[in-house]
């Protein structure tokens, strides 16, 4: 695993990845629906905003913007784990 390489404080872009075991092909359609549906929830949930995005059947990359810590409101927190915790549709 590569060590994370945080240069400047502020706002950063961060290009995120991840492969199957062996190259083996896990994702259909469907998988690759919940998995994009997935990637927005966790983005609003930890304030980082999703720049684009690449699924393939057996990896997938995000580019994520990371803007500087701000204070969050308890209603927006409660917000936050509305969205994370919502049953699927």
């Amino acid at each position: 695993m590569r060590t994370k390489r945080i240069t400047a404080q502020g706002t950063g872009i961060y290009h995120c990845m991840s492969r199957t075991v062996n190259g083996q092909a896990l994702f259909k359609l469907r998988e690759m629906e919940v998995l994009r549906k997935m990637i927005h929830q966790v983005a609003d949930f930890s304030g980082v905003e999703v720049l684009t995005y690449c699924l393939m059947n057996n990896h997938f990359h995000v580019l994520v913007r990371v803007c500087p810590e701000a204070q969050v409101s308890d209603s927006e927190l409660m917000r936050r784990y509305r969205v994370l915790y919502a049953k699927p549709s």
